[in-house]
């Protein structure tokens, strides 16, 4: 008998991982994709498309039909067409709704390392409120939580990567350092992340229901991401510490006017917090050593 799981922000950064992840652990992949969503990263591990989206619960009718488990990864880094709450909230109350509706057993949610009620960024409220909901659902809840997740698609390394091989810093080598990059990170691989997210659809699981924090093995600053990323680029640097409240209304202007901002308030709030795991579980998860930026660096 088929195996078959709904994979939601399946044309995403993780998810086009997760697809291929559940495919070679042999479930049939069904995804959820808007209607102009392009289709060819995950063409190969997908079988079955639904076109709907979180926001619409109408649009999501028939979407878990027949599944086993859904891996719900829809999120957004930051806010343009849609706010944190529409997407974040309302959208997994909406995924919920049709997984309960259709007897979904298993319901795996992918967070954020930090989410909590009374977080200063907005971002990681509302994922709270979201894992709140996974974890108050009667179906088996998995909740991940993850620290900044690296790859070759992702918005962290290459954006610091970017920082250094901008035109925007002078000939002279100084790079601004937002609140002088003293706050911990600690980067977990994306094929880690889905090989994870695959493990959490296995019968039996490895690990109860539950929540589940996922880091890398190593904790670095984001002075010292920012020396690797001045390394990978070929340029030596002076940096010096950019005080939050002077990057705030830089900020503020990029949400403002450009559609994919470099840097946004909530993510300079986010900088400032301790980004390492309490317990970090993916070793467990994969029963082997999560990979290093360290390692992953040396290879681009």
């Amino acid at each position: 008998m088929e195996r078959k799981v709904l994979v939601t922000g399946a044309t995403g950064y993780v998810g086009r991982y997760a697809c291929k992840q559940a495919r070679a652990a042999g479930w049939v992949v069904r995804a959820l994709v808007r209607a102009t969503s392009d289709r060819t990263s995950v063409a190969d591990a997908v079988s079955e498309f639904h076109v709907g989206s979180v926001t619409d619960p109408e649009s999501l009718r028939g979407a878990c039909d027949g599944c086993a488990a859904v891996i719900h990864l829809v999120g957004i880094i930051h806010e343009g067409f849609a706010s944190f709450e529409r997407i974040h909230v309302d959208g997994t109350r909406n995924v919920l709704a049709e997984a309960t509706r259709s007897n979904v057993r298993r319901f795996i949610y992918l967070s954020g390392l930090g989410a909590r009620p009374d977080a200063p960024a907005r971002y990681h409220r509302t994922k709270a409120e979201a894992e709140a909901m996974v974890r108050a659902n009667k179906s088996e809840g998995y909740v991940f939580p993850a620290s900044v997740i690296f790859g070759p698609e992702d918005a962290f390394f290459n954006q610091f990567l970017a920082m250094a091989r901008s035109w925007f810093n002078p000939p002279w080598p100084v790079m601004p350092v937002p609140g002088g990059g003293g706050s911990y990170l600690q980067p977990v691989w994306v094929e880690d992340v889905a090989a994870v997210l695959a493990r959490a659809l296995a019968e039996p699981p490895p690990l109860p229901p539950g929540t589940y924090e996922l880091g890398g093995p190593e904790a670095l600053t984001v002075r010292e991401i920012l020396a690797m990323a001045c390394r990978t680029a070929g340029r030596k640097r002076l940096f010096v510490p950019a005080p939050r409240c002077l990057l705030w209304p830089a900020a503020w202007l990029f949400e403002k006017v450009l559609r994919e901002p470099p840097v946004t308030r909530d993510q300079l709030l986010m900088l400032g917090e301790d980004g390492r795991p309490r317990e970090n579980r993916t070793a467990d998860w994969l029963n082997r050593a999560p990979r290093t930026l360290g390692d992953y660096v040396e290879k681009m």
